[in-house]
This record gives C-alpha cells, structure tokens and sequence, in this order.
C-alpha cells in the first residue's frame, strides 16, 4: 500500500533515536518545521557527481560482518537506501523495495539498506531486525558510525542515493520513498545507462520540491549545528525521552519540552553539562522564533 509522505526537517541522525517518538510525523521531526530537501531534480548527469565519491567507511552488516566501501565494486550499480527504526514511510516502502531489489539483481545492481543510527546498540538493532523480519526484508542491511561523514548530511528520510561500482554517487538523491513504480523504472533507467558507460541523462524526481528557497533551511541548519558542537551531551540528554513522555507532548514546543526533560534529570548532569544544554536552548529558542515569523509571512 502507498502512503503519501511529507517530509519533515529531523534532528541530526545521531539523535534520532531518543527523539524519533517525540515529534515524528511520517519521518520528520516537527509538525511545524520547513522542509530539508535536497532538490527535484534528483539524478541527473553524471557529470554532476564527477569526482564525488561515497565517504569510506568501517561498519558492520546485521549479522555481525565487517563492511566497507568496497561492497560497491560488486556491482555494477548500488541503491543505498537509508532508514531509522522510527520512520513510518521508511518502512512502509520496504516491501515495495523488497521486490525492487530482484529487479536490480537482474541489471547487475543491488540495493543495500544502510540503518542511521536507531540500530547501534543491541536493543536498537533488534528492533531493526524484527522490523526487517515483519516487512519481509532479505536484502542487505547495514550499520555506519552516527558520526559517517555522509550519514550526518541527511535531514530527511528515507533518502536513496546510486552509487556506481566505483564508489561515486551518480547524481543528488533521491529524497523520500521509491515504492512507487514509476520511479523505480526511472532508476533502472539510470542504472542502465550507467552500465552503458556513455553518461546519465534520466532523473529521478524527489517527493518534494527544492528546498533552496525555503528562507528557514539556513535557520534549521543552524539548530543542527548547535548540536553537534556537543554531541555527547545532547544525546545523554536525549537517552532520557521516554517515548510515552514524548507522545503526551507532542504539541509542546521542543524548546520548553526539552527543558523539562534537563530539570527532571539534573541530578544526572555536571555542571559544565547543563550550562552547555541551557545555553543551547537559548540560541534554539531565538532561532525558533525566527522560524516561526518567517512562516507567517
């Protein structure tokens, strides 16, 4: 069954998984928040890409294995797929994507699944597992580091990017689901002329338009950076959300919910933790406000 997506701005993926029940709708953050798309224009020319290879990396499949960049040079083209155990859409497209990747196998290509975060520890990668297990999932899945350099680029899910066998990505991605079979056959067309080796002119649209011009992208980045100047401390923080907490709060703004959350959690906390989260939210706050005028213009 196709659902219809709108994709939201998420927190950084490192802190996905505390917050992914707090302010979920489909698979973005806040009901309230612009769109951190990449363009609808999504595979275009070859040319584009020249040069920009797929960051390495280190990590481990579901069953333990160690993986690296090197799994794209078994292919002729990879569909890297990414997802998180919260993201609604995510999942409601991998049976479509189950299917999807027989059809790859027969041009060559594999799609690979590529779990942001919600699976590094044991509790998360179990559910991840059952999740690949309820929706019939047989291809590949894997597991980078929260801190992958191409992981903490993506601020919508799920998101696909092709990646040629040797390790460059082919065009922008693919922001949103691929259930639909009219863009799957778009990525097959791609995946064909790549095998042709005469360059890439198909394209493969996003579900939502640029987000170029949305006037808040820059503010939303700039909450992000915020928190991954410390890391550590946001997501001790975040580790303390208890989801039924963030289900009764979904309409609270995450400012003050936060906030509660620090208060009732001081004990856990240094000093230099606290004043680091407080003085945090205080630039958060100011650039929430400044989103929330510039959409009611």
């Amino acid at each position: 069954m196709k659902t219809k997506m709108a994709i939201k701005r998420i927190l950084p993926v490192f802190m996905v998984t505390a917050m992914l029940a707090t302010t979920m709708t489909a698979c973005g953050s806040k009901d309230n928040s612009g769109n951190m798309t990449t363009g609808n224009k999504t595979v275009a020319s070859s040319n584009q890409a020249a040069g920009e290879k797929f960051p390495s990396f280190k990590g481990k499949d579901f069953e333990g294995n160690d993986v690296d960049e090197s799994i794209f040079s078994k292919n002729e083209a990879t569909l890297v797929n990414f997802w998180f155990n919260g993201c609604s859409a995510c999942v409601n497209e991998m049976p479509a994507l189950e299917e999807f990747s027989k059809k790859l196998k027969e041009q060559g290509a594999e799609l690979i699944g590529i779990n942001a975060g919600t699976a590094s520890d044991a509790e998360g990668l179990a559910e991840a597992k059952d999740i690949l297990s309820k929706q019939g999932v047989t291809y590949r899945n894997l597991i980078l580091p929260n801190d992958h350099e191409y992981v903490r680029k993506i601020f919508s899910f799920p998101t696909t990017v092709i990646v040629d066998k040797n390790g460059n990505i082919v065009g922008d991605p693919i922001v949103g689901a691929i259930e639909d079979e009219k863009k799957q056959a778009e990525i097959l067309k791609v995946i064909q002329e790549i095998k042709a080796g005469n360059g890439v002119t198909s394209s493969v649209p996003s579900d939502q338009s640029a987000a170029n011009d949305d006037p808040t992208a820059p503010l939303y980045e700039e909450e992000n950076k915020i928190f991954a100047e410390n890391q550590d401390t946001w997501n001790k923080l975040f580790s303390k959300i208890k989801k039924d907490q963030a289900q009764e709060n979904v309409e609270k703004p995450y400012v003050e919910f936060l906030k509660e959350q620090l208060e009732a959690s001081k004990a856990d906390f240094t000093e230099d933790e606290i004043k680091t989260i407080n003085e945090g939210l205080e630039k958060i706050d100011k650039i929430e406000k400044q989103i929330a005028e510039l959409k009611q213009k």
